[in-house]
């Protein structure tokens, strides 16, 4: 019977180590289970954090664009007005140089006209 008994005490044995690697491997699991609920977790908010992100650039660049078309309004309208001003500065120049010719030709005739009537 000590056959037997040697027999039973090597199985019991074995039982117990299965039995302590089941214990040590659903530790593991339940560890490894934490972990990734907790990275799934972090891995959602982050998902969350992006897209927040993401609206915000979206309208940050909507409000660029916007400002940028402002911005190419009022460059057109200093333009427009910059060319109106140099336009009427070239009209007062010549219209100043035809006065001048004008009077310059009055003043020749009125002399002629003088050294006529004498």
């Amino acid at each position: 019977m000590s056959e037997n008994e040697s027999y039973g005490l090597r199985l019991e044995k074995k039982i117990d180590n299965m039995q302590s690697d089941i214990h040590t491997l659903s530790n593991h699991v339940s560890r490894l289970t934490f972990i990734n609920e907790s990275q799934q977790n972090s891995g959602e908010q982050n998902r969350k954090d992006i897209d927040a992100i993401d609206v915000r650039v979206s309208n940050l660049e909507t409000k660029a664009s916007i400002q940028e078309g402002g911005i190419s309004v009022i460059k057109i309208i200093l333009g427009l007005f910059a060319g109106s001003i140099i336009s009427a500065c070239i009209w007062i120049g010549q219209s100043i140089i035809q006065s001048n010719q004008d009077q310059s030709l009055m003043k020749e005739k009125v002399t002629r006209l003088e050294e006529s009537f004498r």
